[in-house]
Formats: structure tokens, C-alpha cells, sequence
């Protein structure tokens, strides 16, 4: 009877340990079950909130873009003064002035148009002297006044492009000032036709029109403009230096623009035919340039060639080089001018060496050392500048 209980017993408890075991590898599966699910939820939560950020990101960058959509009306200005010493052989020249280097006030703006992806866009400036009585004086081509107006047009831009007319900033000037860190200042390249650029990089083409193509292909655009006087017109068709000796006629161009990461680079070509041409040496005819800007790490570096010299205005290069480190750039250039008629067929040389520390984002001190020597006559035109440039409202 004994040996038959315990045999029960032991019967029993195999099939409880049994069952024991069976709950147990149940347990395990179930919460093994569990923990995938749990994972699962987890992993969709990580992607819901990466993509709430994501769109946080671009609802911010929206709001970024947005607040730089160009304004109805924009006010801005520059203050550009500057004390320059001057050495050497100039003509009654030498000495030290405090100089207005193209100080200037603008409006312009941006507007929706009834045109389905057309705005209109406007520019109208005015140079002003901050350290004398009057631009230029009696008997100049800026007379006695006390502003001069600059750069204006009104145009019409879009998905097509961009068309504008009035007086303007042409392609070919664009090329330049895209190269040389000093325009409007001493040591600027386009400085008397003869420190690396000739005067078609100064100023302005009167009663002109542009158009400018969408990007083309990645970083590339092309340009075209044209000026034009009515016939027999005593107006010039620029208005500066000796291009002002241009009367009536008609000049126009062509160029292309490529731009994207550390790379820049200009072609240019123009034709003047003007009725009239008051100054000896002058011709009418065509030139060409070509420049471009490599940018790596802290340097950079530009290389300029142009030839204009069937128009009277000689052949030009120019280079630069510029180390930037914090605020602070080193700008070191060199450039020439070669059979320039209306310059008397010399050699003209420019060297300058110079450093421009930022204030604020568009706002600069500056000092530099510039000097400009006639080879042909063994002359020196020398210039030391110290100054500021202060920018307001871009």
C-alpha cells in the first residue's frame, strides 16, 4: 500500500514539474513577445520625432528664407572715407586730403506684379560727398554738385530671368568687381584705365538694357546688353573718364558668369560704335576679357586679362591674392596696362599691398599702400590710404 502511494506521488509530481516547465517556457515566449512589441513601439516613436525635428528644421528655414525676401522698399548707404597721402611725381598733387571714396544712398525694392511668377524690382542711387563742398567742380563732368545720381533702372525678373533698363552696372563691369577686393578704394584695378582694368569697369552705360538668363546649367548664366542714342545725339553713351568721349551711337555686349563653391569665372565681350568720338586715340571696335577666383581654405586668388586695345584702351592684367584669418584679410595685387593710345603707349605698372579688418558683417577698416609707375618715364605715383567703409541697410 506504502510502495503504491509513493508511486502516485511520484507520478504526481513529475507531471506538476512537467507542467511547471511548460508554464514556464510559455511565460518566457510571451515575454519575449512583449519586449518586440515594446521595441517596435520605441522604434516608431524615434522615427515620429525625427521627423517632427525634421519638419521643425524646415518650417525654420522657411521662416529664414522668407526673411530675406527682398523688401517693397529698402533704404541703404554707404559712408566710404578715407585719408590719403600722396608721393612721388604727381602733378601739383601731393600731399594729404580726406577723400569721399563713391559714398552713396539708394532705394530699392521688390513687388509682386498681375504677371503669374513676374516681379517688378527697382534701384535708384545717388552718389553724395561726405568731406567737401562738391563732386568734381566747374567745368567737370560732375559739375558743382553736391550729389550725382549713379546706378538707376527699373525691370521685370522671373523663372525666364531678368530684364532691365535705365543706367547701368553692365555684365562686363560685373566681371571685374566680382575680382577685385578694392573697388572704390586706391587701390581699386579699374583706377585711370591703368592699374589692371581698363574704364569700362567704372561707372555706368547710359539709356542701356540687360537681360540676364536663369541659371543655364549648374552655376552658369549669360548676359546681354545694349546702349543707345537717338542719330545725331550730342549725349555720350557712358559717363565717365574718357568713355565719355563716346557721343551718340550705339555700344553693346555679351558675357557668361560661372559661380559655385571656390570657383568664379567671367568672360566678356563688347562692341562701341558711337558717331562721335572727342578724344584722340580713341577708336571704335571691340574687346574681350576673361577673369576668374579660386578660393582654398584661408587664400584666395584672381587672374584678370584684357584686351581692348583696338579700342584705344591698351591691354590689362591683374592678379591678386588674399589670406584671410578672423576679421582680418591681406590683400596683396598687381596689375598692368600695354599699348594704350589714349595713355601715350606706355608701361604702367601698379603694385599694392594692403589689409581690411571687419567691424561688422558689411563694414570694414581699411589701410593700404599703393603705387602706380609709368616705366616709360620712369615715374612713381604713390598713395598711402587709411579709412573706413560703412555700410548700412543690405
Amino acid at each position: 500500500m506504502k510502495s503504491k502511494t509513493l508511486a502516485i506521488g511520484v507520478v504526481m509530481g513529475l507531471g506538476l514539474s512537467g507542467a511547471a516547465e511548460a508554464n514556464d517556457a510559455e511565460t518566457l515566449r510571451q515575454l519575449k513577445a512583449q519586449v518586440a512589441a515594446m521595441q517596435a513601439q520605441i522604434e516608431a516613436l524615434e522615427q515620429r520625432l525625427k521627423e517632427q525635428e525634421q519638419n521643425v528644421g524646415k518650417v525654420a528655414q522657411t521662416g529664414k528664407k522668407a526673411g530675406k525676401q527682398p523688401k517693397a522698399v529698402q533704404v541703404y548707404g554707404q559712408i566710404r572715407v578715407s585719408a590719403d597721402h600722396k608721393s612721388g611725381d604727381w602733378s601739383g598733387g601731393e600731399g594729404t586730403e580726406i577723400a569721399s571714396n563713391a559714398s552713396r544712398l539708394g532705394v530699392k525694392g521688390q513687388l509682386a506684379t498681375a504677371l503669374e511668377g513676374t516681379s517688378l524690382f527697382y534701384q535708384a542711387e545717388v552718389r553724395y560727398e561726405t568731406t567737401d563742398f562738391v563732386n568734381g567742380g566747374p567745368g567737370t563732368t560732375t559739375g558743382t554738385k553736391q550729389l550725382e545720381f549713379r546706378e538707376g533702372y527699373g525691370g521685370l525678373k522671373g523663372s525666364w530671368g531678368k530684364f532691365r533698363m535705365g543706367r547701368l552696372n553692365v555684365g562686363y563691369k560685373k566681371t571685374g568687381t566680382k575680382i577685385d577686393p578694392w573697388t572704390d578704394n586706391v587701390p581699386q584695378a579699374r583706377a585711370g584705365g591703368r592699374q589692371g582694368m581698363s574704364e569700362f569697369h567704372s561707372s555706368y552705360f547710359n539709356n542701356a538694357v540687360e537681360y540676364e538668363t536663369p541659371r543655364l546649367l549648374d552655376g552658369l548664366k549669360a548676359n546681354f546688353w545694349a546702349s543707345s542714342r537717338f542719330n545725331g545725339s550730342s549725349k555720350p553713351l557712358h559717363n565717365t573718364g574718357t568713355l565719355k568721349n563716346y557721343v551718340g551711337g550705339q555700344a553693346y555686349g555679351l558675357g557668361a558668369k560661372y559661380a559655385k563653391g571656390p570657383i568664379f569665372v567671367g568672360a566678356d565681350w563688347l562692341k562701341i560704335d558711337a558717331e562721335t568720338i572727342n578724344k584722340t586715340g580713341l577708336a571704335n571696335d571691340s574687346g574681350w576679357q576673361i577673369g576668374g577666383r579660386y578660393t582654398f581654405g584661408a587664400f584666395s586668388v584672381a587672374a584678370f586679362y584684357e584686351d581692348v586695345k583696338d579700342l584705344g584702351l591698351g591691354r590689362n592684367t591683374y592678379v591678386n591674392a588674399i589670406y584671410k584669418t578672423g576679421r582680418l584679410r591681406i590683400i596683396g595685387a598687381y596689375g598692368q596696362n600695354r599699348d594704350g593710345t589714349v595713355y601715350g603707349n606706355k608701361d604702367w605698372n601698379d603694385w599694392s599691398l594692403g589689409v581690411k579688418y571687419n567691424l561688422t558683417k558689411k563694414s570694414e577698416l581699411l589701410a593700404a599702400w599703393n603705387s602706380r609707375r609709368d616705366d616709360t618715364a620712369n615715374k612713381d605715383f604713390n598713395t598711402l590710404t587709411v579709412g573706413f567703409n560703412a555700410k548700412f541697410g543690405y
